[in-house]
């Protein structure tokens, strides 16, 4: 998302979410370079109103997630061990600027997720709304 953040110009603001310890989501922001807010869920208060549960072991490592983080140390990615809940599946969302869910996207692996630039295209529809 870093990457196309030009893409979306004033739009709306990008913010992540982590069901992490508050105290670790300064590294985590470094360690990826982002640009934009990083706010923890610890309770999973947003995770459990948009859906995203928990996986099975199997689900979260499924052959496409295994297959995903093997590209990412082919390509020089240094993977650390997790500091998380690796069960807890993600989601991407877009809302709007009234609080309203526009988009909402609940992969059922973490390999699955929505590919950038269909995030990107469902902020654009609020801009031609």
């Amino acid at each position: 998302m870093r990457d196309h953040l030009d893409q979306l110009g004033d739009t709306l603001p990008v913010v992540i979410t982590f069901a992490d310890d508050p105290s670790r989501l300064t590294a985590y922001r470094t360690y990826l370079d982002l640009e934009f807010p990083v706010v923890a869920d610890v309770d999973r208060t947003l995770y459990r109103l948009l859906g995203a549960g928990r996986g099975s072991f199997f689900r979260v490592w499924s052959p496409g997630t295994i297959a995903m983080y093997a590209r990412l140390v082919r390509r020089g990615r240094r993977l650390h061990a997790p500091t998380e809940d690796t069960r807890q599946l993600g989601a991407d969302a877009v809302i709007d600027r009234d609080g309203r869910l526009h988009r909402l996207w609940l992969p059922p692996t973490p390999d699955a997720r929505p590919a950038v630039d269909e995030i990107v295209d469902a902020v654009r529809e609020l801009d031609r709304r």
